[in-house]
């Protein structure tokens, strides 16, 4: 990442919480609730966008700034998810991970310190499937 760079150890602790957003946040709370994954889902992603509209009752900016962080980014890959399937998860998980690689190869090997990196980033970016 052009921020810090990524890791083996960050990749696979992304795959860990990946992996736990599907298996305990949908598959195990959708037996728990006896109801369908999807339906367990929708729930999710209402709960969580509801938890956005209140996150500016916590004081503390930089807490507040990586709970609505967090947040989003498990919206975005319960989307994901709702759009692929849940049975095609480890598959966005890999995909994610490559795209996630492939970004911070990019930046480090090509664009770093180069005018316009950023932009050159983002633009191949769309080039990326997940």
């Amino acid at each position: 990442m052009p921020l810090c760079g990524f890791n083996q150890e960050m990749l696979e602790g992304l795959v860990a919480l990946h992996e736990g957003l599907v298996k305990h946040g949908l598959i195990d709370r959708a037996k728990k609730k006896n109801q369908s994954v999807e339906q367990t889902l929708e729930n999710e992603l209402r709960d969580m966008d509801r938890f956005l509209g209140e996150t500016h009752r916590i004081e503390d900016p930089q807490k507040r700034e990586i709970i609505e962080v967090l947040t989003k980014y498990a919206m975005a890959f319960y989307q994901l998810i709702g759009t692929r399937g849940i049975d095609n998860s480890k598959q966005v998980i890999q995909g994610l991970n490559a795209l996630y690689r492939n970004m911070d190869s990019k930046f480090y090997s090509e664009l770093e310190g180069k005018s316009e990196d950023m932009k050159q980033l983002a633009e191949y970016l769309n080039s990326q499937k997940i």
